[in-house]
């Protein structure tokens, strides 16, 4: 009997093993819905003219009006010269479809969660579309013609939305455009489709901040070839991006499985395997290989809790390096900064977090600097202590 309970206990020890070490392709495999995706079972769209229809916007109560402690300067969406456009990450993981419900009240609960949206509102109004997103099995490799479809779903309400902030909210402000994860995949065909090919809303294009998914420089001679990547802080009409990993980590998605978007491509999309990836070091804000030590971290933050709310800004967490198209970073110590990883030591989930209050004086920086030589006449400066 004894030595049965011994056997016993080393399965289940290894069984506890297994389940830890594949616990994303587990988690991949039970969130996949079952059969291929079918048109007529998306749910329906949302209507942008409804304000229940975004995440957030500036004149109405929501998570990106929060700020926290320690960080500089307060919500300035009252008095701020720019607009930002936000497509959050992936927050569906329901194997009830392709694509989420964009009202899906666990979804949205989680999108606002995430404080990203609040890094922009100490220099732009806030504009953030519910969308119908793609659930996270669209990129697993063995759902790739399912997850494409269930993406350009998501990219047409993206669009949709961004037209409605044009037609009833932008006017002739310039304007940020920002996303993360699935958002940034998504951002990456707006910026190819809708802002290349427009002279006009170029111009009013301060940045494009498409964190946490991969950008192969060679766009930028493809489909972005009217943009370019931002090369230091103050430049304006540029693109940049991140993904952070510690030094050991293993970036297998963002170096070989994902794809982007090609409409060159039979299928709507193109591999990054192999080609050059666009990272910019999120503390310098720079596009080389200079390590930037923690000491040079303004502060991050996450959602607490406890409060509900942002927690207290934290400085000097992490220092930072671009090597080959990736952000190497050191381990943060707080452990709500390394909570929740991805496979290969994949900071994923904290690629805004870890740098919150450094996106926030970088978009002010480039803000600032696309008034200062455009105007709008007589548009005040965001002023930071």
């Amino acid at each position: 009997m004894r030595r049965v309970i011994l056997i016993v206990f080393a399965v289940l020890i290894l069984l506890g093993f297994a389940a830890y070490r594949y616990r994303f392709d587990l988690l991949a495999f039970m969130v996949t819905p079952s059969g291929g995706f079918d048109a007529a079972r998306v749910p329906p769209a949302p209507d942008y003219r409804r304000a229940e229809a975004w995440l957030a916007l500036p004149d109405h109560q929501d998570a990106a009006d929060e700020v926290p402690a320690g960080a500089i300067p307060g919500d300035n969406q009252g008095r701020a010269p720019a607009d930002v456009f936000y497509i959050h990450p992936t927050t569906y993981v329901d194997p009830a479809g392709w694509n989420a419900a964009w009202s899906d009240p666990a979804a949205a609960e989680l999108a606002g969660q995430l404080t990203q949206a609040s890094v922009f509102n100490g220099c732009c109004r806030v504009f953030a579309p519910h969308y119908r997103q793609a659930t996270l099995a669209a990129f697993a490799d063995e759902s790739r013609v399912e997850g494409r479809a269930a993406l350009k779903v998501a990219y047409g309400d993206v669009e949709a939305a961004f037209r409605q902030y044009l037609a009833a909210y932008g006017g002739d402000r310039p304007f940020i455009l920002a996303g993360h994860s699935q958002g940034s995949l998504l951002l990456q065909r707006l910026l190819a489709t809708v802002i290349a090919p427009d002279p006009a809303l170029r111009a009013r294009l301060v940045a494009a901040y498409a964190v946490g998914y991969p950008l192969p420089l060679d766009q930028f001679d493809g489909p972005l070839a009217p943009l370019r990547p931002c090369a230091s802080s103050g430049m304006t009409g540029c693109v940049l991006t991140w993904t952070s990993f510690v030094r050991a980590g293993d970036p297998d998605f963002y170096r070989r499985r994902a794809e982007i978007w090609n409409p060159a491509s039979i299928s709507g999309f193109s591999p990054v395997a192999g080609r050059p990836i666009l990272c910019v070091n999120p503390i310098s804000f720079r596009m080389d290989d200079v390590l930037i030590p923690r000491e040079a971290n303004r502060g991050g933050t996450v959602h607490s809790m406890i409060s509900g709310g942002p927690e207290p800004l934290t400085r000097g967490l992490v220092d930072a390096q671009c090597v080959d198209g990736i952000l190497r970073i050191s381990e943060p110590e707080p452990f709500v900064f390394r909570a929740i990883l991805l496979p290969g030591q994949d900071y994923h989930v904290y690629d805004y977090a870890l740098f919150w209050q450094d996106m926030r004086l970088d978009a002010i920086a480039r803000v600032n600097a696309y008034i200062a030589a455009r105007g709008p006449p007589g548009a005040p400066a965001v002023q930071t202590p």
